[in-house]
């Protein structure tokens, strides 16, 4: 199976009720942000066998638009991203250390789902733009290899779940969510638990 193709069905089919809903001529609240950091649970080893340690890391800035009352809103995100350096030993005395930075810049849309007290969870999808940068050097120096793509820009789609609490004149929010870089390959994209508040 296809995940990647059928993340983007999903997501496609998932957008259009939402961008009818948000169409309405209601009222619209004052734009709000929210700030959050992740780690990709897939990608998490501290006990690793060469120097370093295996962490995949994310941050998060979104603008967020809701109409007053409504469980549909819109947002715009920028995600930034990368994998802590690992070093390997691949030839006698000669250490290569290999890094990932990637980039994204998407749309999407919101859903919340149900309220109970102060928690609501809530469903989100979306697409975007997404950049990849990959290094390597040996010893400190970096030497150019025909099996490290060291840019790349790709059309990619997204989609999550997570619930969100207020407290005060904030949200706080926990989520999980999927980026597929690249709709056409299945093994690109990152899976972080993101933490973070709502202002």
């Amino acid at each position: 199976m296809n995940h990647p193709r059928l993340t983007a069905v999903v997501a496609f089919a998932c957008a259009i009720p939402f961008a009818t809903a948000s169409a309405q001529s209601e009222p619209v609240e004052p734009l709000k942000w929210s700030l959050s950091l992740g780690a990709d649970p897939t990608s998490f080893d501290l006990r690793t066998r060469d120097p370093g340690v295996q962490a995949r890391v994310v941050g998060n800035l979104t603008r967020i638009w809701q109409s007053p009352g409504s469980r549909f809103s819109r947002k715009i995100s920028l995600m930034l991203g990368g994998d802590s350096p690992r070093s390997q030993e691949n030839c006698y005395q000669c250490w290569e250390r290999v890094g990932k930075r990637y980039a994204g810049l998407t749309a999407g849309t919101s859903v919340d789902l149900f309220r109970v007290s102060r928690f609501t969870p809530y469903v989100q999808t979306g697409a975007g733009i997404y950049y990849t940068r990959l290094t390597s050097d040996v010893n400190g120096v970096f030497i150019p290899s025909p099996s490290y793509d060291r840019s790349h820009f790709s059309f990619g789609v997204n989609g999550g779940l997570g619930i969100k609490a207020r407290l005060g004149s904030h949200e706080f929010f926990v989520e999980q969510m999927l980026h597929a870089f690249d709709v056409r390959v299945s093994d690109k994209g990152v899976y972080p638990l993101n933490f973070g508040f709502r202002f």
